[in-house]
């Protein structure tokens, strides 16, 4: 083959790459009926944020990465006390939810990705004041404002009128008003729930072939396979790797479905004060780290009696993983589960 030969081969090799990326960073072309709002790729989309004058409240959606990938981090304003209903005799004051920095659940990801780009089910054009004031338009306090690498769009941002469903959305740089699908704006209103992510791994405990188990300077390792009769898997310790324990089993799948009720923000302190640790788990597949699990206590609060079985407070219990960017609280009996791990490592109670 010729130089040049070689030279226009690998020209049409670099153009089917630039291709391919490209086709990467878009979504699939428009459905029937469909406008783009934002024809923006994923690679120039760097933050989105939903702005709620009425609720006082905002979110913020944004790409970041460590070394299990790419991942949403959520933004997300802090939160007044809720209002005390009628108090008998005396309230119980609530306390106030902080900003925090969260990581983001699927729907967060799938929320970020509608902006690049961000598509209408219609386009209505430029409206009269009169017709923006009947959609709501006019007086609207919801807001989103979209940040690119080369600057920001912002939004109006009003609900379906009744009897409607899809919300409507007016770019304020040229006064186009379309129609958008009805997730956006309640995905974005249910952002304290709906988008913080509860999971807190990433992958199945049937990935895995490997678990150590540490509490204190304790420390037990297992095997981990699929059981033979193809439901989930089976435990053993390494050193009798073909004797599966069933009760360590049990044990093992409790602690991996561990479910959080609150998840704080990054670097933000538990109420309580900052949790003791008590039990840590590692994964691995392969002699490669898959993630890992820390559950730690929180510390009695000061003037609560520990003095005796039936005046000691409940226990409370924390945990962070390899999915989390700050502290989550837990939820179910962690308590027992945390004192059945110690047994398991022979550790002290």
């Amino acid at each position: 083959m010729t130089g040049k030969a070689v030279a226009l081969q690998g020209g049409l090799a670099l153009l089917g790459l630039a291709a391919a990326y490209l086709t990467w960073q878009r979504q699939p072309e428009l459905q029937a009926g469909e406008v783009f709002v934002l024809d923006i790729t994923k690679n120039e989309l760097e933050k989105v944020r939903f702005d709620d004058e009425d609720a006082k409240t905002w979110a913020e959606l944004q790409l970041d990465s460590d070394e299990n990938g790419s991942f949403v981090v959520l933004r997300l304003s802090s939160r007044a006390a809720p209002e005390a209903k009628k108090p008998t005799p005396a309230p119980t004051p609530g306390k106030p939810t902080p900003e925090r920095v969260v990581r983001g659940s699927d729907t967060a990801k799938t929320l970020y990705q509608r902006f690049a780009p961000l598509r209408a089910t219609r386009a209505l054009g430029v409206l009269d004041a009169a017709k923006l004031k009947d959609l709501g338009l006019v007086a609207t306090k919801k807001h989103i404002t979209v940040v690119t690498r080369s600057g920001r769009r912002v939004f109006d941002l009003a609900p379906a009128p009744v009897g409607g469903t899809d919300p409507y959305l007016r770019d304020q740089t040229d006064g186009r008003v379309f129609v958008v699908s009805r997730s956006i704006l309640s995905d974005f209103q249910g952002a304290a729930t709906a988008l913080v992510e509860r999971h807190l791994h990433g992958f199945r405990l049937e990935d895995a072939d490997r678990v150590s188990l540490a509490a204190g300077s304790a420390k037990k390792e297992y095997r981990v396979a699929r059981a033979t009769d193809g439901r989930g898997v089976e435990i053993a310790s390494t050193g009798a790797p073909d004797k599966p324990d069933p009760a360590a089993r049990t044990w093992h799948e409790r602690a991996f479905g561990l479910w959080p009720s609150e998840s704080l923000g990054k670097g933000e302190i538990p109420a309580e004060g900052e949790p003791q640790a008590r039990l840590r788990l590692d994964y691995f597949a392969r002699g490669r780290s898959l993630g890992w699990l820390a559950v730690a206590e929180a510390p009695v609060p000061a003037g609560e009696s520990v003095s005796s079985a039936t005046s000691a407070p409940k226990k409370v219990f924390y945990a962070r993983s390899e999915s989390t960017l700050g502290w989550v609280k837990l939820t179910g009996d962690t308590d027992s589960l945390v004192t059945e791990g110690v047994k398991l490592v022979g550790g002290k109670p």
